[in-house]
């Protein structure tokens, strides 16, 4: 070969080989998430919002900080267990059962700064009782955060039954089915956020009744709220209120209940794939003897080793017996059980472990 084809081939090969990287790079780099984005949506960051080289103030690396570590899913299961162990007799609990999901969204109605919440209580997804927009404003003159609220008029579950999100994102703050609410101001307190209610008197609620300050507070792994009374301009007694409601951020798992298959084949059949939320999840099914039964999973507190403990469970719906349950570290990704006649399989919910799952070999 000639030296000058030579070295043309040469810069063609250097050339194709540039090409290819930068591609790879560009498929890793749109296929990547960013910094505090979910897996579900797709959120644009304040620092991509405004002009390059301009500094940030106070108020906006706190609202992005915030919108980074507030999404998600919350539940109070665990305080119930204390409100029981200090019940005195002829006490009624203090408290109800309280899910809350935290969904953040972005039109160009509400901002960067857009958080939707709906709660239930009681157990009972269909029975919504808090379903709101937050607007988040940074407010450079309070060094805070400022929270516009408005309220559905008509509440109605979105999250908790699987309906689409896609209504609730394309709202508008003067939509007919919203109501604006009491605005709040929300700062840093110590390792989270506190907002509080701006105007103690402030009667804006989605029932147009009442004059509260409602209270709320944020961490990386906790949300909790509190709803001040006030009559006449003054605060009620401690006796007369109610006191914060204290509930936990919580991970979804996809488990797989498996049972014995009495045909030729495969040792086990896995009759159900589940997601279940490690703060008091539960799973109803039958099992092939006609038994009800309940599966569960916690993130608790075990009295006798004094830690924290995660927990699977199997009870017996009507002798509300104990059958199975099996422990392992709060922060492990995986967990289950296997006595024989029952096999449970727990991965921390990604779509690989998802897909691990549909794909698991007899007997494996």
């Amino acid at each position: 070969m000639k030296p000058v084809r030579k070295i043309a081939l040469t810069f063609f090969l250097m050339g194709f080989l540039v090409c290819q990287g930068q591609q790879k790079e560009e498929k890793v780099n749109a296929s990547s998430p960013e910094m505090g984005q979910s897996s579900k949506t797709k959120i644009k960051r304040l620092t991509a919002t405004v002009e390059p080289n301009r500094k940030f103030s106070y108020p906006e690396r706190e609202l992005e900080y915030l919108m980074q570590i507030w999404e998600g899913e919350y539940d109070n299961v665990e305080q119930l267990d204390f409100d029981k162990i200090q019940l005195k007799e002829g006490e009624v609990a203090k408290h109800d059962r309280v899910h809350t999901s935290v969904r953040q969204f972005q039109n160009s109605n509400f901002g960067v700064g857009a958080v939707y919440i709906e709660e239930y209580r009681n157990d009972d997804p269909t029975a919504t009782t808090r379903q709101c927009i937050y607007q988040l404003l940074p407010d450079d003159k309070e060094k805070a955060i400022r929270v516009k609220v408005f309220h559905f008029k008509k509440r109605a579950p979105v999250l908790a039954v699987d309906k689409p999100f896609g209504e609730i994102a394309a709202l508008k703050p003067n939509a007919k089915n919203l109501v604006e609410g009491c605005e709040l101001l929300l700062r840093r307190n110590g390792n989270g956020f506190l907002a509080k209610t701006v105007d103690k008197n402030c009667n804006n609620r989605a029932d147009g009744t009442g004059s509260i300050d409602y209270q709320f507070s944020i961490t990386e792994n906790t949300f909790r709220f509190q709803e001040i009374k006030y009559r006449s301009g003054q605060r009620l007694a401690d006796e007369n209120q109610v006191s914060a409601y204290e509930l936990e951020k919580a991970r979804c798992f996809s488990c797989m209940l498996d049972f014995p298959n009495d045909t030729n084949g495969r040792p086990t059949v896995t009759k159900y794939y589940i997601d279940i939320l490690d703060q008091g999840g539960s799973f109803n099914f039958t099992y092939p003897d006609g038994r009800n039964m309940t599966f569960g999973m916690r993130n608790t507190w075990s009295f006798g080793m004094h830690r924290e403990t995660f927990v699977i469970y199997l009870v017996d719906d009507v002798t509300m017996k104990t059958l199975i349950y099996s422990w392992g570290n709060p922060g492990a990704d995986r967990i289950g059980f296997n006595p024989g006649w029952i096999r449970a399989q727990c991965d921390l919910k990604t779509p690989r472990n998802v897909k691990l799952q549909k794909e698991l070999r007899p007997g494996s």
